[in-house]
């Protein structure tokens, strides 16, 4: 049990890794510094790996999206090959390393909202489940509306998981991690209600579009993103 137990806090370690930042520091004085001091977790325009396109460009975004998988991917993996554990357990491991990935103990403001682990993860567990996804997500790309997409394809997970029998562990695992990134998405919504957006629209944007309502009824940068939400 106690070994266990390990490998579920090594998954929440494992996700807390901060990408972002480290990634920041190593461009400094080429737009990482910028990109810290503009990070913030109450809105999806600001989240840091957006950000990293317009402040050190395509290449270091894609850089951390692509370690935000790895993370997620090698652990699940060592978990799944070294650790004897059960569908219980490994399903454990990867609702918790998504937790680490969205809701960490350092470096909030650097964080990501969720998509990056959530697909290292399903890429172990649920690979072809994680495949329509993907391909979802390149359809909302195509189609400059990659928030809604997201929100489909991360619900369709559990869904096809069940269709296609699936333990039921990890059929949950789904279904958690969906909600981590709705409470994810929901952070800052408080503000949004009190500048005067109604509070069932505000939660409705931040839900299922991905972005943030405004008074006048725009959003803050519109939920047709060019760039695809990678976090």
């Amino acid at each position: 049990m106690a070994g266990r137990i390990l490998w579920v806090v090594g998954a929440y370690l494992a996700g807390t890794i901060p990408s972002t930042l480290v990634l920041a520091r190593l461009r400094w004085n080429h737009g990482g510094s910028a990109l810290v001091a503009d990070a913030r977790r109450d809105t999806g325009e600001r989240d840091p790996h957006i950000l990293m396109t317009t402040r050190m460009g395509a290449v270091w975004s894609g850089a951390a999206a692509t370690t935000d998988v790895l993370k997620a991917m090698v652990y699940l993996l060592a978990a799944r090959e070294l650790g004897d554990l059960s569908p219980a357990w490994l399903a454990a491991c990867g609702v918790v390393v998504v937790l680490g990935h969205a809701f960490p103990f350092y470096a909030a403001r650097m964080s990501g909202r969720g998509l990056a682990a959530a697909a290292g993860v399903y890429l172990v567990l649920l690979p072809w489940e994680m495949v329509l996804a993907g391909v979802v997500i390149l359809i909302g790309v195509a189609l400059r509306n990659s928030g809604i997409a997201t929100t489909v394809a991360m619900l369709s997970v559990p869904v096809v998981a069940a269709v296609q029998g699936q333990p039921a562990a990890y059929v949950a695992m789904g279904a958690a991690v969906f909600l981590l990134i709705v409470a994810r998405r929901l952070q800052g919504v408080g503000a949004v209600i009190r500048s005067g957006v109604p509070a069932r629209r505000a939660v409705l944007f931040r839900v299922v579009l991905d972005t943030t309502a405004l008074p006048g009824g725009g959003t803050v940068a519109g939920h047709r993103r060019a760039t695809p939400p990678t976090s």
